[in-house]
């Protein structure tokens, strides 16, 4: 069993410090970060899954943004407004599917950039770790990096499903527990027409993977944690095990090539 996996990007953060995907590096540059919903569909099973669902600027708004507030403040940065690239819904009604056509949503984790997209699909079977759901509500120094409280309640009346660790939720698709970045991230290992890939479950570029040339000159590590962590020991294992584990066949949640990136068919 093989899945495609199509990039849906519906929106992105302008202009954010690239240091806090690349810890204690690339201080000052500056990058657009694409808000990324993963479409994986199995054409013989006639199954559509998504990994996360992003958040547009209305979302934003309503939800994230202070009220009467100029910008909103995260980790000591000021952030542009999210801008809308093209709604979720209409992403994937332009490839005939309807939102009610998903079978299933995997949580990579709850930071409010992947699941507040989640009112859209009111029927489908979301899936999460547990160590993630029991970590809520999240510590202060982080719970700017996560919805309102009233989102998770409101995950919790529709229903979800706990995963404890690496499993497999269908043939040719398992969960890889890695935490590190949340307390309970999980990232996704598809089998595709084209080999396994791994849909990395942190906050993470391609540069965490695999750092520019000289950047890692004189160091005793290989990889670069994210700069929002709750372990970074664990963020740095985790980006490690995707790393070994995924080669080059590697998304990154946060992707940034997912703004002109061809379907993996």
């Amino acid at each position: 069993m093989t899945f495609t996996i199509t990039p849906l990007v519906m929106a992105y953060g302008p202009q954010r410090e690239k240091s806090r995907f690349t810890f204690l590096h690339n201080f000052g540059d500056k990058i657009d970060l694409p808000y990324v919903s993963w479409l994986l569909q199995d054409e013989e099973r006639g199954m559509n899954v998504l990994v996360d669902v992003g958040c547009s600027a209305d979302e934003y708004r309503q939800h994230i943004k202070p009220p009467g507030a100029d910008q909103f403040r995260h980790a000591g940065e000021d952030f542009d407004d999210v801008r809308d690239v093209r709604p979720l819904d209409q992403l994937l009604a332009d490839r005939s599917i309807g939102v009610d056509d998903i079978d299933m949503i995997v949580l990579t984790h709850l930071d409010w950039d992947h699941c507040m997209n989640l009112p859209l699909f009111p029927k489908t079977k979301v899936v999460v770790q547990r160590k993630e759901w029991e970590a809520l509500p999240p510590h202060p120094f982080i719970a700017s990096g996560f919805a309102p409280d009233y989102r998770y309640a409101a995950m919790q009346d529709r229903g979800i499903e706990l995963l404890d660790g690496d499993q497999q939720v269908v043939p040719g698709l398992d969960v890889l527990f890695t935490p590190g970045h949340t307390p309970g991230g999980q990232s996704i290992a598809a089998e595709t027409p084209q080999g396994r890939y791994v849909i990395a479950g942190l906050c993470t570029i391609w540069e965490n993977y695999y750092p520019d040339a000289g950047v890692l000159d004189g160091a005793k590590y290989e990889v670069i944690p994210p700069g929002g962590h709750t372990d970074l020991f664990e963020a740095y294992d985790s980006v490690l095990r995707i790393r070994d584990e995924a080669g080059t066949k590697l998304l990154p949640a946060h992707h940034l090539d997912s703004f002109e990136m061809e379907p993996i068919t």
